[in-house]
């Protein structure tokens, strides 16, 4: 009787960029030989599972040298790939690879017996682990996907989906977390179009694990990898939920390995839901810490404090965990945590431990990025005890972010007396972790080590080594296809120029440091999982700051120079619209646009674009005309004391909206929109004049974005922008193509909530609004409990209707979760918009010319919420969006919809002509004069 025995190092997990390993034995039979070979076997297996690997190292030896004396192939090549196995956990690389390739090359030479493939199918996930130990993800995926096939042919499903938890694995490091997810939820036996799992799904799943036997604890495992990759794609209440299953099914099972790791996760996710809530609470609110959260606690009213308490919770238990590698990366998880908090207090103690932890660490690709991580937690501490706040710092120091008002502190001054590692002990640490991932041939990790030296050297002033260090790092990073991190050494090159007055240099740095977004832009979470909550500080400075540079004229101090070349106002507005599109795909998480655009140019020769971007000391414009010369055009700003505030243009900003309510009277109302029309306009207003230019469409920066710009007011004139030009918002040059809508073509599906519905209050002018425009177009109707999304879908199904308009309530806010459109039955998502209007997208079908929003609004105190706008006419598809900046009254807008409809209704009329008539038409009106009641209304996109 021949059989076999099995070890097998199954998963990895990701968390915060740093490795940890969680080992499982599955184990068959061996080959019957004599009685010492064997009790060898047995005796390596057990001095393993007790994490003796230095003496279970020298018994694989003496079991592989056994069975090649005795010409066994099969188990020398077991005992070779179990030696390598051993080998790995002390970090002996070169041993383990060494013995693993000898395992493979036996097994080659072997007949294909069912024995052999059980054998070389788990030496294949043997390579796997030891391949993604070493940095080597790529080839990872490719051995376990064939590991995972010889599983498939022989039978052995468990073995299957252990290989394709590890492929999830290898993918996340690759950055490819939506086919991580989709990979996971196939093993899970789930529907994997998309990366989503539903509550119903996941009662079904817990239910079909918890009468399993055989492979329960690798569907936890399998569980708990889905909800960190849905953690990394923004899914973070699923993300939640699939963890706290995982958690309820390892504390059922006893699985006490699993359930410190899903701790750590919980951790994480409590965190992230901290960072993402903490964008829409007010400081007092931050600040108040009621109760101290269960790690096993949904938390969903729960406060940003709360949130984080809840986390340092969770990453407490996880440090209890028996696995060294859990526990050091719970540690590393709570110090990174009570630096952003500021929790001063426990920073010593906690500091002291994770040094200890460190020594006598073997060298491994998850050693070298835990030490990152642990550099860069410390570079966040010492920047925020030394209050550097020039623009020039490393931009590692851009990842650093820090609660404005922590629950508990007992101020940083306290930290002076404890032992604190200087820049230069940070930089100790990294070398270390330079030399191990020398060791290890890890030039991946080699790259990211010196980019992290680099930015230490230009920390503590040494900018030739910082230089050197953070080329090399961009030298050894160019041999690979994942761009990584990539950029931030590019960006950090380019500080270092501008530090040293290399405008040119600094130029070239920065330029590259864009065009690696630019690849990236397809899927922007392969920079960082956590780069949706800190895009402004991370990535949008490089976007910006490269504009500065193209707009600073070399050797000139002066602010508004004209003498820029064609060639950098054209680089400008370039970069310009990248950010406004990079914006929008960090706020889906994935790209949004990709329908083939059309120049302006093309469209309407009539139309000129005017581009504004807020820089740290300006208000720059650039104007674009068809077939005309680039002009440009700089306002100084007064900036606040902290670097990248513009705060001039906010507190203008917050004035106009103060001037808006109709309800206050102020001699001043104007001014404030008088300020931004000569900001704005007024520069290049000789230009349009000159060309006759009729439209005007804006690609508006920050709050910017929020500004109704048909407000704007001419005082030399007195007159409102709109009584002068057609206006339009875009994010860009670059437009969808759009049919001029004649009006034998006004087919339209107007839905509409009148009742107070789910919490929002009563729209008594919905009903005559959307009856108005069945009188002027042809209309289909739904009204309240009509107005559901099956039916809405069932008549863009039946019918394709040009114009879709929906009079209801909605929130346009810069969180994805928080834009939304209210229906009978529920909240529409702007995520769920595509799937609702989706049968424009089929063959033969004409695409949505026109979406009308007339009830929504932007989400108050959220400068950044019309992006939320901006998501809802991506998403939708429409060709052109109309929508309010805030709600206004039903009278006010029955009046404006009947007049644009029936403007709209005339031959040769474009939207833009519709909607600005219709806007001159409540002006002129005694009644509705104040901007507030006309002014909220803008196009967005195709205006023709």
């Amino acid at each position: 009787m021949r059989s076999l025995i099995l070890a097998v190092l199954l998963f990895f997990l990701s968390v915060g960029g740093v490795l940890f390993t969680t080992h499982v034995w599955a184990s068959t039979a061996i080959v019957l030989t004599p009685q010492q070979p064997l009790q060898l076997v047995e005796q390596g297996k057990m001095l393993y599972q007790n994490r003796q690997f230095e003496s279970a190292l020298k018994v694989w030896e003496q079991v592989a040298a056994a069975f090649a004396a005795r010409d066994d192939k099969l188990n020398q090549a077991m005992a070779l790939s179990n030696l390598s196995l051993t080998a790995q956990q002390l970090g002996k690389w070169e041993q383990a690879k060494q013995a693993i390739a000898t395992s493979l090359n036996i097994l080659q030479t072997q007949p294909e017996t069912s024995a052999k493939l059980q054998i070389l199918s788990s030496t294949l996930d043997i390579q796997g682990q030891l391949q993604l130990a070493v940095g080597e993800s790529q080839a990872a995926l490719a051995t376990w996907q064939q590991a995972a096939e010889i599983y498939q042919n022989i039978g052995n499903q468990n073995g299957a989906i252990r290989s394709q938890i590890n492929q999830a694995q290898a993918m996340q490091d690759l950055g490819l977390y939506p086919r991580a997810c989709k990979t996971l939820l196939k093993a899970l036996e789930l529907e994997h179009q998309k990366c989503q799992i539903t509550k119903e799904q996941l009662q079904t799943l817990k239910e079909r694990i918890s009468n399993k036997k055989d492979s329960f604890s690798l569907d936890i495992l399998a569980l708990r990898s889905l909800g960190n990759v849905l953690r990394f794609v923004s899914q973070l209440e699923q993300s939640q939920m699939v963890l706290l299953t995982a958690g309820q099914l390892a504390q059922q099972s006893g699985d006490s390995q699993n359930f410190a790791a899903i701790y750590l996760s919980l951790g994480n996710i409590a965190r992230a839901l901290a960072i993402r809530k903490i964008q829409l609470e007010t400081p007092r609110q931050q600040a108040v810490l009621t109760e101290s959260l269960d790690c096993m606690q949904a938390a969903i009213t729960a406060n940003a404090a709360q949130l984080y308490q809840q986390a340092t919770t969770c990453y407490r238990q996880a440090e209890l965990s028996i696995s060294s590698e859990i526990k050091r990366q719970a540690q590393l998880n709570r110090f990174s945590l009570l630096v952003q908090t500021q929790q001063w207090s426990e920073v010593p103690k906690l500091l002291s431990d994770i040094q200890t932890s460190f020594n006598n660490l073997p060298a491994s690709h998850s050693t070298v990025y835990a030490e990152i991580k642990f550099a860069q937690s410390l570079m966040c501490l010492q920047s925020r005890l030394s209050e550097n706040s020039s623009n020039n710092l490393s931009p590692i120091l851009q990842l650093c972010s820090f609660t404005k008002n922590p629950p508990t502190s007992i101020g940083a001054k306290s930290l002076e007396s404890a032992t604190i590692p200087s820049w230069a002990k940070i930089g100790q640490i990294l070398q270390t972790a330079l030399n191990q991932a020398q060791q290890l041939g890890d030039k991946q990790a080699q790259a990211d080590v010196r980019g992290y030296l680099g930015g230490i050297y230009q920390q503590m002033g040494k900018l030739a080594q910082a230089q050197q260090l953070t080329e090399q790092a961009l030298q050894q990073k160019s041999a690979f296809n994942n761009s990584s991190i990539t950029y931030l050494w590019q960006w950090q090159l380019g500080r270092i120029y501008q530090t040293q007055q290399d405008q040119k240099s600094a130029l070239q740095a920065y330029t590259l440091a864009y065009e690696t977004l630019q690849s990236l832009r397809q899927d922007l979470v392969g920079i960082n999982p956590e780069i949706q909550f800190t895009f402004r500080d991370s990535v949008e400075p490089v976007y910006r700051e490269l504009v500065n540079l193209l707009l600073q004229p070399v050797g000139s101090q002066q602010i508004n120079q004209t003498e820029i070349s064609q060639e950098n106002l054209q680089k400008a507005r370039d970069v310009i619209e990248a950010l406004q599109l990079a914006e929008l795909t960090n706020f889906f998480r994935e790209a949004c646009v990709t329908s083939q655009p059309q120049p302006i140019d093309q469209l309407d020769p009539n139309a000129a674009v005017i581009y504004s971007v807020i820089l740290p000391n300006r208000l720059a414009l650039i104007l674009s005309r068809p077939q005309k010369p680039l002009k440009y055009h700089a306002t100084p700003l007064v900036s606040d004391s902290q670097p990248g505030k513009t705060g001039e243009v906010e507190r203008v900003f917050d004035d106009m909206f103060t001037s808006l309510n109709p309800y206050i009277s102020d001699s001043n109302s104007l001014r404030a929109r008088e300020i931004l029309y000569e900001w704005l306009i007024r520069p290049v207003e000789a230009e349009l004049q000159k060309d006759n230019v009729k439209t005007l469409v804006f690609v508006l920066d920050g709050v910017l974005r929020g500004v109704p710009m048909s407000a704007l007011y001419d005082h030399q004139n007195q007159k409102y922008l709109i009584e002068k030009y057609n206006l339009a918002l875009s994010p860009g040059l670059q437009l969808l193509y759009s049919r001029s809508l004649s009006p034998n073509k006004l087919q339209t599906l107007a839905g509409g909530l009148a009742e107070a519905r789910q919490g929002f209050s009563k729209l008594p002018g919905v009903e005559e609004e959307v009856r108005d425009i069945a009188e002027i177009v042809p209309t289909e109707v739904l009204l309240n409990q009509e107005f559901t999304r099956k039916r809405i879908k069932e008549q863009i199904d039946n019918v394709p209707f040009p114009i879709v308009h929906l009079a209801t309530h909605g929130q346009f806010s810069s969180q994805v979760e928080n834009t939304f459109l209210l229906t009978w039955d529920g909240r529409i998502n702007v995520k769920e918009l595509d799937e609702l209007l989706q049968a424009r997208d089929r063959p033969g079908r004409s695409p949505l010319e026109l979406l009308i929003l007339s009830a929504c609004q932007t989400a108050a105190g959220d400068q950044r919420a019309v992006l939320g706008l901006a998501g809802v006419a991506v998403r939708s598809g429409a060709r052109s969006t109309l929508a309010t900046l805030w709600s206004v009254q039903d009278e006010s807008t029955v009046e404006l919809m009947n007049k644009f409809y029936s403007e709209l209704n005339q031959p040769g009329v474009t939207k833009a002509v519709a909607l600005r008539t219709a806007q001159l038409f409540l002006l002129r009106s005694p009644k509705y004069r104040h901007p507030y009641y006309w002014a909220p209304f803008v196009l967005v996109g195709n205006w023709l």
